[in-house]
């Protein structure tokens, strides 16, 4: 299993430049074309969580609008820092329900291999590259645990 060990905001900030391109979009920032400082400040605004998990960061943000909901991140191309991610929350933060936003071209792979179901797309939702590109809206259900 995945360790997850948590990072202060100014560490995620670091650990998102990084990670490069592959942390485009994390939990809604883009650390190619934000300074450190308005990373810090965009997770702080967020109430991000990031955790570093094997070689890759993993976050989430608290949905507001639905207490056991997160919208939830990761670098990784692989399943696992995903799953382990949603161990966590699920069973310390007690949230049962995710949403990941991801490139339609590409990281998508980490959330599907992780449970996670294709239930929309976001039509040109994210510039990058000096064009618009269409996002994933992908989702997974869990069950509460005690």
């Amino acid at each position: 299993m995945t360790e997850l060990k948590p990072l202060s905001p100014a560490e995620a900030a670091r650990g998102l430049r990084r990670a490069g391109d592959a942390a485009r979009g994390f939990l809604g920032t883009d650390p190619v074309t934000q300074n450190d400082a308005l990373l810090v400040r965009e997770l702080v605004r967020r109430e991000a969580q990031v955790y570093a998990a094997g070689g890759a960061l993993v976050g989430c943000v608290p949905n507001r609008a639905q207490p056991r909901q997160a919208y939830v991140s990761s670098t990784s191309a692989g399943p696992e820092p995903v799953r382990a991610l949603l161990g966590h929350l699920a069973t310390y933060h007690r949230r049962t329900s995710f949403v990941a936003l991801v490139a339609a071209d590409g990281g998508a792979a980490a959330f599907l291999g992780a449970g996670f179901a294709r239930t929309g797309v976001l039509p040109g939702h994210r510039y990058a590259g000096h064009a618009f590109h269409d996002v994933l809206v992908l989702v997974k259900e869990e069950p509460c645990r005690s």
